[in-house]
């Protein structure tokens, strides 16, 4: 009877462990589905919040809206780039390109920022995972010596990237009571395209930054500001604090003509005649936030003399060598690091080196003969082309500049 019982167990067990593993897999897939369900239905309900922020009851916008949702799905059911998540604003800049290129050229951009984004949070996984799995602490040779280490004793005290910030903005702060004032035209909207908008809105979050980590910050103004425009919007996306009461930056929508009086007023323009030889610091000088890699009309000039203000260049010539067919517009990037040098050194040669590199005509020369190395042309030939190009009388050798370059503004001795 005792054989027969064990017999039976026996075989009954393989039955049991496959009806047990077939309800694990069955309940498996259940819960998948509940999960693609769920998340399907939050997709629909997303895209119709969409519909009804961006169509506003407006029957021909919405059929052209789920026209471009079918154009988007199609792309990824062919394994296009196209990306999986698309926010409200990138939706509403897709119905504004009238081409299906340039919607596929925006998508794949967007596509490769999501794709950016995935592998940065990987990486930043990868070496939490590194970090916990890191082997043990050392054996001491002795029980009563001390561990260095950013766990362990230190030292010094650690400063902090928050008490870094905190302090900078202190510095901006006091710039704002006691700094010279200095005013970004921000008008120029209108005349630029929304790829220049998004560059002069990067340009400006790189002021902010360069400006209140200098020895000697400016009070800045940002005038002529559309609150509900799309430099404000990008702006805001890069500083998401810019709009708190607290934060050291001035934001005017009105004129800086509103703000100054008029007689300290300098519109620094490339277009004018006049060069700016020295630093004013009782002036306020004004700086046009246009990118204007497709409109190259000389807005700035028209607008300061519309306003009647002076006017000034910077003098690049005098102590540059330009390269043939390079352009003397310069970023907002660039002017204001230039003037915050010059005020604190009064030195021309120390305060143009913001300027790239690419725009001069030595580091064409070098880019020339660096190709020329391993090349059977004749280099006087070629070297014909640069020599119509003038040489100032006070330009710098290649050593002189290596020299002044490394010089900081947190040096006490050169300033």
């Amino acid at each position: 009877m005792n054989y027969l019982r064990t017999f039976v167990s026996i075989v009954r067990r393989p039955i049991l462990k496959t009806t047990f593993n077939q309800s694990r897999i069955i309940q498996t897939n259940l819960i998948e589905i509940s999960r693609r369900f769920v998340s399907q239905t939050e997709v629909e309900d997303e895209m119709e919040m969409f519909v009804t922020e961006l169509c506003e009851g407006d029957k021909e916008l919405e059929k052209k809206f789920r026209v471009l949702m079918l154009e988007v799905e199609v792309m990824r059911q062919d394994g296009r780039f196209a990306p999986d998540k698309i926010q409200l604003d990138q939706w509403q800049h897709l119905l504004e390109l009238p081409s299906r290129n340039q919607r596929a050229n925006y998508l794949s951009f967007l596509w490769k920022t999501e794709k950016r984004k995935e592998n940065q949070k990987a990486k930043k996984e990868a070496r939490r995972k590194e970090f916990e799995n890191s082997p043990p602490q050392e054996i001491k040779e002795y029980p009563d010596d001390l561990s260095y280490g950013i766990k362990y004793q230190s030292l010094f005290l650690r400063i902090r990237d928050q008490s870094i910030n905190y302090f900078d903005n202190y510095r901006a702060l006091q710039a704002m009571t006691y700094g010279q004032s200095v005013v970004i035209d921000c008008s120029y909207e209108d005349h630029m395209v929304r790829r220049e908008i998004t560059n002069a809105a990067k340009q400006m979050t790189f002021v902010f930054g360069d400006n209140r980590i200098h020895k000697d910050p400016f009070n800045l103004h940002i005038c002529n500001v559309n609150m509900k425009g799309e430099f404000m919007k990008q702006l805001k996306k890069n500083i998401p604090s810019i709009i708190e009461p607290w934060f050291p930056l001035n934001i005017h929508t009105t004129s800086y003509l509103d703000v100054f009086p008029k007689d300290k007023l300098v519109y620094l323009t490339p277009h004018c005649r006049e060069e700016l030889t020295t630093f004013d610091p009782d002036s306020v000088y004004i700086i046009g936030c246009m990118v204007d890699k497709i409109n190259n009309e000389p807005l700035s000039l028209a607008k300061a003399k519309k306003d009647g203000l002076k006017m000034a260049k910077l003098p690049l010539d005098r102590y540059l060598e330009w390269a043939p067919g390079s352009k003397k517009n310069l970023n907002i990037n660039h002017m204001v690091p230039i003037l915050l040098d010059l005020r604190l050194t009064g030195d021309w040669e120390f305060a143009l080196r913001h300027i790239p590199r690419r725009k001069l005509m030595e580091t064409k020369i070098m880019a020339m003969q660096k190709m020329l190395q391993n090349t059977s042309f004749a280099k006087k030939e070629i070297y014909k082309k640069f020599q119509g190009v003038p040489r100032q009388k006070n330009y710098l050798s290649r050593d002189e500049k290596k020299f002044k370059s490394k010089r900081t503004l947190y040096d006490d001795d050169n300033v």
